[in-house]
Formats: structure tokens, C-alpha cells, sequence
């Protein structure tokens, strides 16, 4: 594959194979769309695939936007004193950045957690779509909507939840990526990435997790962590 500069600042980015609409899932802003509006939105967008790590955008990164095709990634803001708070994950079908041009002062950024391919948009050429398609632009509202939402529940967790319910919640949202909220499912995830979603420290993550074990909601290994009861874990993430 041949190396190229993303678009909109990200690092670590190499030009994938082309990618058609039958292959995004219908699933998260996909799933609002018809095939054919589908196809003439990701007309010519380059596919990028990025490395686990790899920071795809950031605040000063300007106008840009992508569709997810594989992969999983978390959205989230960076404290001055280098704590971070998850917001939301996205995987296949989502979308990540953004098509207002107003700068923010706030730090957020999007990274990958897995490898991960992304279809970056000309975004002038989506906002002419979308005058043209109310469709599209409905789509666009419920999406800013939806973010809203994300956002505000993660700010309620960080400001009004202890850490060990924050860790829970955190553990069902990644899951959730996988499929359904069952028991059996593993979530592989470290001490620190955990802590890092959820603007916490590893010790007292380390400790939520050893609550978490002790009361049956999960089992835990170097490598990562096992649902073991999901109703437990939901009810102590309150969701």
C-alpha cells in the first residue's frame, strides 16, 4: 500500500484498497441513509487505514470528516493536565469529525483503538449534497443530536459518578461495539486504557476492577477482561 498524508492531521495513515457502498455496514449514520444517497456521498473519497494508536483528529485538525468502514475508535476530550474522558465510541458505519468550520478551544480528538479504515469525505462537496438531499441533512442533525447526548453523559458520569461505576459503564459501551451485552463476552482493554476513558488514574481503576470481580460482574486477566453477569454490570454502570 502505498503511504499518504490523511486528511484533516491524523498520523500514521496508509491508502487502502477502494471501497464501494454495499461494503459499510447499515448500521449508527449509515443506516439513515438509502444505498444510492450512500454511494453518492462516499463518491471518491479515499479510504485511509490507520494503526492501532493512531490519532486520526484532533480540534486543529479543521473542516474534515470520515466514514467508519472497519475498525473501532473512542472520541474524546484531553484535560490541560493530561487526564482524558471518553465520549463515545464509533465503529463501522459511524461517523467521526466534522462539517462545522467554527474552531473549538476544546481539546478533542479521535483515535484508534483498533485498526482501523476510514473513508475521509471532501467536505465541500458534502454540504452540497446535502442542499441538494434534506435527507442527508436531517441525517446530519440526528447525528449532532446523538453526539449531544454522548457528550452530556459523559460529563454527568465524570462529575456525579464514583470511578468504579464510570470503569462499568465504560466496559458496556465497549462491548456494546462487539454485539450484544452478553455473558462470555471479552473486552480486551488494559488497566491504563481504562483509566484514560474514563478520566481516572490505573490504581483506582485497579481497584473498581477488583470490586467489579469480587462482586461477579466480571473476571479479569493479564490481557484483558470477561463479562461474566451483564445485568450486574449495567446496573452498577446505570444504564
Amino acid at each position: 500500500m502505498a503511504t499518504m498524508a490523511p486528511p484533516g492531521g491524523g498520523r500514521g495513515g496508509t491508502q487502502s484498497t477502494s471501497v464501494q457502498s454495499d461494503d459499510l455496514p447499515n448500521r449508527g449514520f449509515i443506516a439513515e441513509l438509502s444505498p444510492a444517497l450512500t454511494a453518492e456521498l462516499i463518491e471518491g473519497a479515499p479510504s485511509v487505514y490507520y494503526p492501532e494508536g493512531s490519532i486520526i483528529f484532533s480540534n486543529g485538525s479543521g473542516t474534515t470528516a470520515a466514514l467508519v468502514v472497519s475498525g473501532l475508535l473512542r472520541y474524546y476530550m484531553a484535560g490541560a493536565d493530561g487526564r482524558e474522558l471518553t465520549v463515545r465510541y464509533v465503529g463501522p458505519g459511524d461517523m467521526v469529525g466534522t462539517l462545522i468550520s467554527e474552531r473549538s478551544s476544546l481539546s478533542t480528538r479521535a483515535q484508534a483503538i483498533r485498526p482501523s479504515v476510514l473513508l475521509h469525505l471532501d467536505v465541500d462537496r458534502v454540504q452540497a449534497l446535502a442542499l441538494r438531499r434534506p435527507e442527508l441533512s436531517q441525517a446530519f442533525i440526528n447525528e449532532l443530536s446523538s453526539r449531544l447526548r454522548f457528550a452530556f453523559r459523559a460529563l454527568a458520569a465524570s462529575a456525579f459518578m464514583p470511578v468504579r461505576a464510570r470503569v462499568a459503564r465504560d466496559l458496556v459501551e465497549r462491548a456494546k461495539m462487539l454485539g450484544p451485552v452478553e455473558a462470555g463476552v471479552r473486552v480486551a482493554v488494559t488497566q491504563q486504557s481504562l483509566a484514560d476513558a474514563t478520566g481516572s488514574v490505573r490504581e483506582v481503576v485497579a481497584r473498581a476492577l477488583r470490586e467489579l470481580r469480587r462482586e461477579g460482574a466480571i473476571a479479569t486477566a493479564d490481557d484483558g477482561l470477561t463479562i461474566l453477569d451483564p445485568d450486574a454490570l449495567k446496573r452498577i454502570a446505570a444504564v
